[in-house]
């Protein structure tokens, strides 16, 4: 009997777990606290819009690490760095401390991070440059200009100008298909080209090679590749990694579903998304991904978070009227801690420029009442539909920030600065040598190849340009202040990122800036700052340049930035607009072609999809715009008010009368 008690005592939790299991009971709520603490080898979360699902996966992360299981067997994937970064931040703010070991990031950091590990089993050094979509297109030109003759002008101007070449090779990567079968699938008018299409590809993988470099969907494409190959190895991190961690999995493609699957054999999987939230199809992302994990993982054990914090009652109610037409889904009712409130209000207006007009005075309305513009949303199916609302805001003096624009990384000063810096890392990276050394007089394309070509030979061409082994047969001048800017960065230290760039700056890259940008050179300038003020931030130079690109939140806001005090009304696509909230939402151009658009009515459920999305974002108060007569096209044109509309019951919403 002692024995026995003994052995009955030790299983008795001692006060630190009495502690943690009374806080996950007060904080998180039945269904968050069941998500949290549940012990299954595969669990699927259903989690609606506004139910802290970020705080139950982080309560969950945080009960693991409670449990005192390694961290280095925890990975935790998310859709963007910043998720992660934030996720992280909560865990030390939960657990009072953050554990070193933890695998926390994006499918693609975590893929950069396991290739870099890896890079000889699939072909590059650990150095190996990120080519972003900009990128691809410059390398894809490269090779397709050895076929430009066989080429009419009007495919050279598709497949190059357009980009289309290069969308097509990612959309099949991403969908795991070969070229050959995705174009016979999905653009069988395509079918003539398809050799042309598969050389293309087989050069441009060589040009990567040769590069040491790898393109945004290698991350995933080549990461799977590399645990196929390599068995021992896929073994190891299955046994490694004993708790999988996935947020948003249904906006996953399906590279990304096999890693998770693959990964995941022998440990618990953890997903959590929503269905209802699938709207990046155009992406590759496959809803059938979070629809069919239950079958694919038998015994799946399924939560419904459904407790909606965000929004008041009437515009769940709403929401739910509308997601329940879609027949595709895993059905779910969201449910009101709020107490009640307004009604939404739909306004049927004249034309798009009488809707303009009602926006902008319904923000100002709002204004006066007390809310800021940074509470107020306008939010559409297409940037084309936010002109006319943009000049109604001007005209009245409302400031306003438009999301969905050129991103940061995108501005052709940027990308020079960058390039400058990946040749230091990446002295194969065959793309930067071009960007910046034709910045220089009398190095035009043509000159650059024919030096390259000789340069490529060596082991490291940064040493063989500095040792003056190779010069051009022409622009001699140009190439030495050119190769003068390189030594300079040489001779400095390669982690000090800032130094780095003031560098460039104070080279004769400084007046080439000036000289193509008169008119904003020193708004560019300040954009340069800004980068360097990140690089400080880095440990490396190879952690700086992988984290620019992989963190696609970094985008120039430069009004915003210089003027945190100052109130901005927000303007954006509805797919920019996921994952944020606030108390006033406008949905405008909701009519028949603008919402859902006509390419849209090809995946009606989508559409839907997108407008539950839209509507959710709303805490207090939400509009809903459409137009009896369109002038946004080069004729007048009429068409109905959006399905999304005239499909909803009458009880759910108000109609405004201005």
């Amino acid at each position: 009997m002692i024995n026995n008690r003994a052995e009955q005592a030790n299983t008795w939790p001692d006060k630190a777990t009495l502690a943690w299991q009374e806080r996950l009971q007060r904080e998180l709520n039945a269904e968050q606290l069941f998500f949290a603490t549940h012990h299954h080898h595969a669990i699927l979360g259903i989690a609606g819009p506004g139910s802290g699902k970020t705080r139950a996966l982080t309560y969950r992360l945080a009960n693991l690490l409670q449990e005192k299981v390694p961290p280095h067997s925890i990975m935790l994937v998310t859709f963007t760095n910043k998720a992660a970064e934030e996720m992280k931040k909560r865990v030390r703010e939960i657990a009072g401390y953050l554990p070193g070991g933890l695998w926390a990031g994006t499918f693609h950091s975590i893929g950069a991070r396991m290739l870099r590990r890896h890079a000889p089993l699939v072909e590059r050094s650990p150095n190996f440059t990120i080519l972003d979509e900009d990128d691809r297109a410059a390398m894809l030109k490269l090779v397709l200009a050895a076929y430009k003759s066989g080429l009419k002008e009007k495919d050279q101007d598709l497949f190059v100008k357009r980009g289309l070449l290069g969308k097509i090779i990612s959309s099949a990567r991403n969908s795991g298909m070969d070229i050959s079968t995705y174009v016979k699938a999905q653009l069988p008018e395509l079918v003539p080209y398809l050799s042309l299409f598969q050389q293309v590809e087989e050069d441009y993988e060589d040009k990567k090679r040769a590069a040491n470099a790898f393109d945004y969907d290698d991350l995933l494409v080549v990461w799977l590749r590399l645990l196929l190959e390599n068995p021992a190895l896929l073994q190891r991190y299955q046994e490694q990694f004993q708790h999988i961690l996935v947020d948003e999995f249904q906006d996953t493609n399906y590279i990304q579903d096999r890693l998770i699957l693959l990964l995941g054999e022998k440990g618990s999987t953890c997903l959590v998304g929503d269905d209802a939230q699938s709207i990046y199809g155009f992406r590759c992302a496959e809803i059938d991904n979070i629809l069919s994990f239950p079958c694919k993982k038998p015994g799946c054990t399924i939560v419904k978070l459904v407790q909606n914090y965000r929004s008041v009652p009437e515009i769940l109610e709403l929401a739910n009227c509308s997601i329940n037409k879609n027949k595709v889904q895993i059905p779910k009712h969201l449910t009101a801690v709020r107490p009640s409130g307004e009604k939404p209000r739909v306004y049927i207006s004249m034309d798009n420029y009488t809707e303009a007009g009602f926006v902008a005075q319904m923000v100002e309305e709002l204004y006066n009442d007390g809310l800021k513009l940074q509470e107020i949303a306008v939010l559409y199916r297409s940037s084309y539909l936010s002109q006319d609302i943009e000049l109604a805001l001007i005209n009245r003096n409302i400031p306003y920030l438009t999301f969905g624009g050129l991103k940061f990384l995108q501005r052709a000063h940027i990308k020079d600065i960058l390039a400058w810096l990946k040749i230091l890392e990446n002295p194969r990276d065959e793309l930067s040598w071009q960007r910046v050394a034709t910045l220089h007089e009398g190095l035009g394309p043509a000159t650059f190849q024919a030096t390259w070509q000789k340069l490529r030979a060596y082991p490291n061409p940064l040493e063989a340009a500095l040792g003056n082994k190779v010069a051009p047969p022409r622009g001699r001048q140009g190439w030495e202040t050119f190769t003068g800017t390189l030594a300079n960065l040489h001779k400095a230290e390669k982690n000090d990122v800032p130094q780095l760039i003031s560098i460039i700056m104070q080279s004769s890259y400084g007046r080439i800036l000036q000289q193509k940008y008169p008119d904003d050179f020193m708004e560019r300038s300040l954009g340069i700052e800004r980068l360097a003020a990140y690089g400080a931030r880095c440990a490396s130079l190879g952690e700086f340049l992988e984290s620019l690109l992989l963190e696609e939140t970094l985008i120039l806001d430069s009004v915003k930035e210089e003027n945190p005090e100052q109130d901005f009304l927000t303007l954006s696509t509805i797919h920019s607009a996921k994952g944020k909230e606030w108390k006033a939402v406008f949905v405008i151009g909701l009519n028949e072609g603008h919402f859902p658009s006509a390419m849209g009515m090809k995946n009606l459920e989508e559409e839907r999809r997108l407008f539950y999305v839209a509507v959710t974002r709303a805490k207090d108060y939400l509009y809903l715009t459409a137009t009896q007569e369109d002038y946004r096209g080069w004729n007048r044109y009429i068409s109905g008010p959006s399905l999304f509309l005239t499909e909803l019951p009458l009880h759910c919403y108000e109609v405004v009368e201005i």
